[in-house]
């Protein structure tokens, strides 16, 4: 009797715990209806507006509209089915070969909502020309969720000053009629509800704005097209500017697309060759500038040489030769300008820079320069350049030399995806292909069953001072090397 008894108690505090759960779960997770914003942090201006229903129907904008039902996972994520796949965009692999990359569900995590988190796409590659699916895999990007109601009021003094708005304008050439990318434009309000937009190309137009609530509406032209931009403050940065999400509608066609970017006030300041010099960090990648005007790329990239060009912009080129592919100098006479990279400073708080980039690029091999559109971007200037250990934010697509007693030893690293969104960090040698990983900041690489371990012991501008040993050892016991670039810098000499 008391062991039937136990059990029947035990059974009870099992059923409340679960009843309880369920409860909490439904508390925090169950009621999600309305409108809600998803900011991709990796995608640049990527952005989604949700709209949720007590049906478990949700309708998805973007660049197109969408339904699809949402349901939550037992890990507690929002999942998204979409009724039909949304396209992402197309490329061209060969004739009648085209693959279609389309967008068929999402999930989210909810947790914190308004701060950084994370949401997981999934993508369905799908050729045009049979109509079939050839494979599906997830990407997961760091992003930020809001409500609606999340968004802030707009606080900022518009009126007397000078703004730079991206996704505002839209560059085309004629004799490239394929071609668009959005742009920045810069912009000035007058106290009237008028003001003036200066496009890409320089040429100016005149716009018509209001506050309405929570949004700040703009009408202008881009080119022949007239354009309504909603935007919407998701946060101010300090007292230069703000990020926002909008709404950018073609008022001829009355198609719609959701972005996100930066709106930043045109301080009166031009960059200079000491805010110049150190490693530049956006977006993952970094540059390193050095005082001799030599710039690397992610520590063993190419090279280039920059300037400082009569209007404060730091100005980079891409030099190729036929043969050599891009070169810090010409060995003959045959080399060719193929980019050109500008740098416009539009704000500064200590040690963060707001630029205004963009560049002119070819299309075909020796062909003119023509400019491929503006953003802004947030660099992070650090005083230390190069390295102090091994990291994957350089090895993701390196070749290098090792060079030790007498020998040289070609290396390639590469990052490679994987169909499920993930990464296989592969390396090459003359004694076969294998794999890296970044441990503690040492290098480790496995080919054909021998594990090898490099320190880092110097950076040189030119090359990486290692001591390499098997795996289980230590520099004690190991040899002492270099790691050569192929970039063509040589060593940078400090007066």
């Amino acid at each position: 009797m008391k062991i039937t008894r136990i059990n029947s108690l035990l059974l009870c505090a099992m059923l409340l715990l679960s009843s309880i759960s369920a409860t909490v779960f439904a508390k925090h997770h169950g009621k999600i209806q309305g409108h809600y914003f998803l900011i991709d942090h990796d995608v640049v201006n990527q952005a989604y507006k949700l709209t949720f229903k007590p049906n478990k129907q949700v309708t998805l904008f973007g660049d197109l509209e969408t339904t699809g039902q949402w349901q939550w996972t037992p890990e507690q994520q929002l999942h998204i089915q979409l009724d039909r796949p949304l396209t992402q965009y197309e490329q061209l692999m060969a004739e009648n070969e085209t693959h279609v990359y389309r967008l068929t569900a999402l999930t989210i995590n909810t947790q914190n909502q308004g701060q950084d988190t994370h949401y997981t796409q999934h993508i369905q590659i799908w050729h045009k020309e049979a109509q079939k699916v050839l494979r599906t895999y997830t990407q997961t990007n760091s992003a930020k969720l809001m409500k609606q109601r999340q968004l802030k009021k707009w606080q900022t003094q518009l009126v007397n000053k000078t703004w730079d708005i991206e996704v505002m304008d839209e560059v085309t050439h004629d004799d490239v009629p394929w071609f668009k990318a959005a742009s920045t434009a810069r912009v000035t309000f007058n106290d009237d509800g008028t003001g003036s937009v200066q496009h890409w190309d320089n040429t100016q137009s005149t716009l018509t704005w209001k506050v309405r609530g929570k949004r700040l509406i703009l009408q202008y032209h881009s080119g022949d097209k007239p354009i309504k931009y909603v935007l919407r403050v998701i946060d101010y940065i300090d007292d230069i500017g703000l990020s926002f999400v909008a709404k950018q509608v073609n008022k001829t066609t009355k198609s719609a697309r959701w972005l996100h970017g930066l709106m930043i006030e045109k301080q009166d300041i031009v960059l200079t060759h000491e805010q110049v010099v150190g490693q530049w960090h956006a977006f993952g990648r970094y540059h390193d500038y050095y005082p001799d005007q030599i710039a690397v790329a992610n520590i063993a990239h190419t090279a280039s040489q920059w300037s400082i060009d009569n209007l404060g912009q730091l100005n980079r080129e891409k030099l190729d030769h036929p043969e050599l592919g891009t070169v810090l100098r010409c060995p003959d006479n045959s080399c060719y300008v193929s980019c050109q990279f500008y740098y416009e400073l539009l704000a500064k708080k200590g040690n963060t820079l707001y630029v205004n980039f963009y560049f002119y690029s070819e299309f075909y091999p020796q062909g003119p320069l023509k400019m491929q559109g503006k953003r802004i971007i947030k660099v992070e200037v650090r005083d230390q350049l190069g390295a102090n250990a091994f990291s994957d934010s350089f090895l993701g697509y390196t070749n290098m030399t090792l060079e030790s007693e007498g020998e040289s030893i070609p290396y390639f690293f590469n990052m490679m995806p994987t169909p499920d969104g993930h990464a296989v960090s592969e390396v090459t040698s003359p004694q076969g292909t294998g794999t890296f990983s970044i441990i503690d900041g040492k290098l480790h690489t496995l080919i054909n069953e021998q594990k090898m371990v490099y320190e880092m012991t110097q950076f040189r501008r030119d090359g990486i001072e290692v001591c390499y040993y098997p795996d289980g050892q230590s520099c004690l016991t190991g040899h002492s090397a270099v790691f050569k670039f192929s970039h063509d810098a040589g060593p940078y000499i400090e007066d």
